[in-house]
């Protein structure tokens, strides 16, 4: 046997070297803790995304499926004038935005009902506006950010 004292010193700072890691792949490793974060807030987006792309889905099976209710376009109760009194914002405006926000107000099809009143009711309570289910310009204002 050559050298012992050189093969047992040779083979200590083999194991110390392997044990320790390289400096530089120690500095560039991500922390897990963050990258796990970023994953899950990243799957919460795609999730909420897909959400809401099923609920318009369902709305628009729903609105062929329903029956008529008041139209806003048609004017033709008092019921639709009341419920959307901001000029330039069609019912399907409004029912989408209430929907981005996270208020069904049923069928996106330009029909302004009891839905329709009921989640505009609902919005103007959870963002401190007067909760009288009538789109005005304050509720528009708020709403028309979705």
């Amino acid at each position: 046997m050559k050298h012992p004292k050189l093969r047992f010193l040779s083979l200590l700072f083999l194991v110390s070297f392997l044990s320790a890691g390289c400096a530089t792949t120690r500095a560039h490793k991500p922390d897990p803790g963050q990258d796990a974060q970023r994953q899950i807030a990243d799957l919460q987006a795609q999730l909420m995304a897909k959400d809401q792309e099923i609920t318009e889905l369902k709305y628009q099976i729903d609105s062929r499926q329903a029956l008529p209710e008041t139209n806003f376009s048609s004017g033709n109760t008092s019921d639709s004038k009341n419920i959307l009194r901001v000029s330039g914002v069609s019912g399907e405006e409004l029912q989408r935005a209430l929907l981005r926000a996270g208020f069904d107000p049923g069928p996106i099809d330009g029909k302004l009902g009891k839905k329709t009143r009921l989640a505009v009711k609902g919005f103007q309570n959870k963002n401190g506006l007067t909760s009288d289910g009538v789109v005005g310009e304050k509720t528009w204002s708020a709403l028309k950010a979705y």
